[in-house]
């Protein structure tokens, strides 16, 4: 017994010995996962790091187009509260991202934005061939610059997709959605007499471009399915000509309606069919991304205006009246932290001086400081009797630059009615350190010189005026050099 029970005792310390061993192995793997979990971590940690300074970094943009011109300017313009920030002209990023081949190639075609990705890192370009009636699409990516897709359509301008993957055009009475990625063009399949392909083509695309939606002659909200062509729904409206402005988030859009002289404006929820009446009398819509704010202008005002959506509150935004008094129209509104800085070759103004400036009227101003801030709304205003020929304005710029041309918003550009009412400049002098000089009397967005002067100043003087309906004094809102 005693032999046997001695057996056993070995056995039990075997087994525990085996036991205690097998412990030790999990314990040291435990001790290396935990140092693994522990990079994963503080990887994990640097990423959202990361995205956070991104997600900090991001600026408010609208892509703007210039009305009641033949040949409207785009311009992306960086919002910050109430105040433009950066005006960046859509022709000088074309002419920086456009290699000298396709220059060359496409010298003859007219360039426009089409449509900027939601978060800014690519841009579509729509060249229009006019003389061989095609349209050629060209896509950049913003942050390396460089082009990553080209593409021919039939002639007429498309309907773009927020993530710049469909296209939907418009060819013999038939509409279309073109897929870059595949190369394929689908027919789009109507149902019944109340839908054409004008209804279509002035429809939107969802944000994440499954989902397309128009309204029909028969006052329906129609939405269709992108992937299958097919119509999923259709939303009755009240009587009277609609029209689909934007589509934000995953289930809501924004619609104008005009019945009897009026227009009203609603956000409509696409999944109950729910609609809430915004306001009356809105022009030029656009939400923003979140959809928190609406901006628009009223009908008996050229100002633009933001409506927080949540609270109903209205304020007043910034200004993005561009060249001789023109309006433009927002047509996308988008957050990115692309800095777009690097396609702006702004020659910064030192100094600026005036020869006269027009006393202060409570809190406006029209110093000459007003010129180079960037805010359309605010300009300089020269202070002498009579209509200000002969006064000066001196841009001192630190060094010697070299300086391609300028781009100078003419007038008091803050709304229609100032712009009207005051002198706006009929022909400029400039003259440069180097001795030279040229006038100036075609005040375009932007003017490029024969060639670039090399100069620390500019000098600008008024050698004659346009008269205002109300008041003498000559004004100028803003000045760039390039």
């Amino acid at each position: 017994m005693k032999m046997i029970r001695n057996i056993l005792i070995i056995l039990f310390l075997i087994v525990l010995s085996a036991c205690n061993a097998s412990q030790k192995v999990p314990t040291s793997f435990s001790s290396k996962t935990v140092d693994m979990a522990s990079e994963v971590v503080e990887s994990s940690n640097k990423n959202n790091k990361t995205e956070l300074v991104k997600e900090n970094s991001k600026k408010e943009w609208a892509l703007t187009v210039e009305e009641g011109t033949e040949d409207p300017a785009e311009f992306l313009v960086q919002l910050e509260g109430s105040k433009v920030e950066r005006f960046l002209s859509a022709e000088k990023l074309i002419s920086l991202l456009q290699s000298k081949e396709d220059k060359e190639k496409y010298r003859d075609s007219y360039v426009d934005v089409g449509r900027i990705q939601a978060d800014g890192s690519q841009i579509a370009f729509v060249l229009d061939l006019f003389k061989e009636a095609r349209l050629i699409i060209q896509i950049y990516d913003l942050d390396s610059g460089k082009k990553v897709n080209e593409f021919m359509l039939p002639y007429n301008h498309p309907v773009i997709s927020s993530d710049l993957t469909k296209y939907l055009y418009e060819d013999k009475d038939k509409a279309y959605i073109y897929d870059p990625s595949t190369n394929q063009s689908t027919a789009i399949q109507l149902d019944g007499d109340s839908i054409d392909v004008d209804d279509i083509h002035q429809g939107k695309f969802s944000p994440d471009s499954t989902q397309f939606c128009f309204t029909d002659s028969q006052q329906n909200i129609v939405v269709f399915d992108v992937s299958t062509h097919k119509i999923i729904k259709k939303i009755h409206i009240d009587s009277g000509m609609a029209i689909v402005n934007q589509w934000i988030q995953k289930d809501k859009i924004i619609y104008s309606l005009n019945s009897m002289s009026v227009t009203k404006t609603y956000l409509l929820n696409l999944s109950n069919g729910e609609k809430h009446l915004l306001g009356k009398g809105m022009e030029r819509l656009l939400m923003s991304r979140d959809g928190s704010e609406l901006w628009f202008e009223k009908v008996d005002s050229p100002s633009n205006y933001k409506l927080n959506i949540n609270t109903g509150l209205k304020s007043k935004a910034p200004s993005i009246t561009t060249v001789d008094g023109n309006m433009a129209t927002p047509v996308q509104w988008f957050y990115t932290a692309n800095d777009f800085s690097k396609y702006d070759s702004e020659i910064k103004v030192q100094q600026i001086k005036a020869s006269s400036t027009l006393p202060s009227k409570g809190m406006q101003t029209y110093d000459a400081k007003n010129l180079v801030d960037g805010d359309t709304s605010t300009a300089w205003c020269e202070g002498v009797k009579g209509n200000g020929e002969g006064e000066t304005i001196l841009l001192d710029l630190g060094s010697s630059q070299k300086v391609k041309g300028i781009e100078l918003i003419n007038g008091y550009a803050k709304s229609e009615k100032s712009y009207r009412e005051n002198n706006r400049v009929q022909k400029l002098k400039l003259q440069f350190s180097d001795g030279s000089s040229l006038e100036m009397n075609d005040f375009n967005t932007r003017k490029k010189f024969k060639e670039p002067i090399n100069t620390s100043f500019i000098k600008l003087t008024i050698l004659s005026v346009e008269r205002g309906t109300k008041y003498q004094d000559t004004c100028i809102s803003d000045v760039r050099l390039f």
